[in-house]
């Protein structure tokens, strides 16, 4: 598969045989190079030609590379003994001419944009910005990381689908470096550490809009075409969720053992087809929420047995959760009265706020009173999940489907960490 960069945005063009795919590196002439102008950047896993004067952000991307190796084999299961010898070449071009004067431009695409990388070879064009430099170094050298994965389990270095081979590679592209300590698989804390990135940018916009992607759309990019820039913050988005969520975390982290086979999102489909439904459903609530710095741990969604309402019930939400499930199946056509109350804490900028169900009206999130108690339902007839609505001390409902309801105190999904306590809320049938 031929990798391309356009404006930041990866594109893939169709599959080149394996033979190109898994060929070793080119022997670059020494001499040859230094007389161009190049330099040569020594790490133990990537040797890093380029134009480039010394500066500690070019130079560091080898120890970068380094770095990077026993995360991207701790993630895989792979012994790092296979890995003493397994080196990439890199190429980062200021100028594309002296590259292609002693031919080290990739004969596959030597017009590529912005970065490009085949079998055990990569090319990056200079960025100005030293995150996004790394990021195409680690999403490119993942590429190559799984390529070689595949090939050493017997899998033709094939790796998987395009959702989940972009994904991956933007998963683990997703970064942070600081003193010398690398972390891969991060959620992005503010656009600002994340600079020329945009993937949560565009899965917002794309919900706003009202035009975001279902699991079997997303799961259906076909590889052997050219990628938009839409797919790839989709692909990376999806394999996030599943990375970080507790409950499919480790069948996703299972994967790449089946990488090879053509039937791979079938067997993804087998494996997690008892929970597809709430798959599904927290997918859809994913989405909506998606923001930087998103705790994907406190928001997962928690179902409980469900039995319709026919007298007052009871139930205690939690603070510093997202959607919780009451159990409580609503009839369609028939009216409800919500009433809630309690004291719980909502932090804000460091600082803790005293809060009830109505909220706090001096802040607001997502349209909303911070702190504000909100619910949704569930479709008992399909994977339909509603848009939020205010419940606050006291709401009527009556829904047009059976539905579930469930609960949430309304607050970003990156600071619910330090939120306290909990509230009670009651339900019961209005009489015609």
């Amino acid at each position: 598969m031929l990798r391309l960069l356009i404006f930041g945005w990866l594109v893939h063009l169709p599959a080149v045989s394996a033979a190109v795919e898994f060929a070793a590196p080119r022997q670059v002439d020494e001499r040859r190079a230094a007389q161009v102008g190049l330099r040569k950047i020594v790490g133990r896993h990537l040797w890093l030609y380029t134009d480039l004067r010394p500066s500690d952000a070019v130079d560091s991307l080898p120890v970068v590379f380094d770095a990077a190796v026993p995360l991207w084999a701790e993630y895989f299961q792979v012994d790092m003994m296979q890995l003493r010898n397994w080196r990439m070449q890199g190429f980062l071009i200021q100028d594309r001419a002296k590259f292609a004067a002693i031919g080290l431009l990739p004969k596959e695409n030597p017009e590529f944009t912005t970065g490009f990388s085949i079998g055990n070879e990569l090319w990056l064009v200079e960025q100005p910005s030293d995150y996004f430099r790394r990021h195409l170094l680690l999403h490119e050298g993942t590429h190559g990381f799984m390529a070689k994965y595949s090939r050493d389990t017997g899998q033709s270095g094939d790796t998987g689908p395009g959702w989940y081979k972009e994904g991956m590679a933007e998963l683990m592209g997703t970064h942070r470096w600081h003193d010398g300590k690398l972390r891969l698989r991060v959620m992005p804390a503010s656009r600002a550490a994340v600079p020329m990135w945009g993937r949560i940018k565009l899965v917002r916009e794309a919900y706003r809009a009202g035009v975001s992607l279902d699991l079997p759309a997303i799961m259906n990019f076909n590889k052997r075409r050219a990628f938009s820039t839409n797919e790839y913050a989709w692909c990376w988005a999806f394999c996030q969720f599943l990375d970080s969520h507790p409950r499919w975390q480790a069948k996703f982290h299972q994967l790449p053992k089946h990488v090879g086979e053509q039937r791979f999102n079938k067997r993804f489909r087998h494996d997690m087809r008892e929970e597809w439904p709430e798959l599904l459903i927290e997918w859809r609530a994913f989405v909506a929420a998606l923001d930087y710095g998103y705790d994907n741990e406190r928001m997962a969604m928690q179902h409980r047995s469900i039995s319709p309402v026919t007298e007052k019930a009871t139930t205690t939400i939690a603070a510093d959760r997202g959607w919780q499930s009451t159990g409580w199946q609503l009839q369609a056509g028939q009216e409800y009265q919500v009433t809630a109350k309690g004291r719980y804490q909502i932090a804000h900028d460091g600082a803790p706020w005293p809060c009830e169900p109505g909220g706090v009206t001096l802040k607001y999130h997502e349209g909303y009173p911070l702190g504000l108690l909100l619910g949704a339902w569930r479709s008992t007839a399909n994977h339909g999940f509603s848009e939020p609505i205010a419940i606050g001390l006291a709401a009527r409902l009556k829904p047009s489907d059976d539905v579930v309801l469930y609960l949430r105190v309304n607050d970003s999904p990156a600071q619910l960490s330090d939120n306290r306590g909990t509230l009670s809320v009651s339900i019961r049938p209005v009489a015609d």
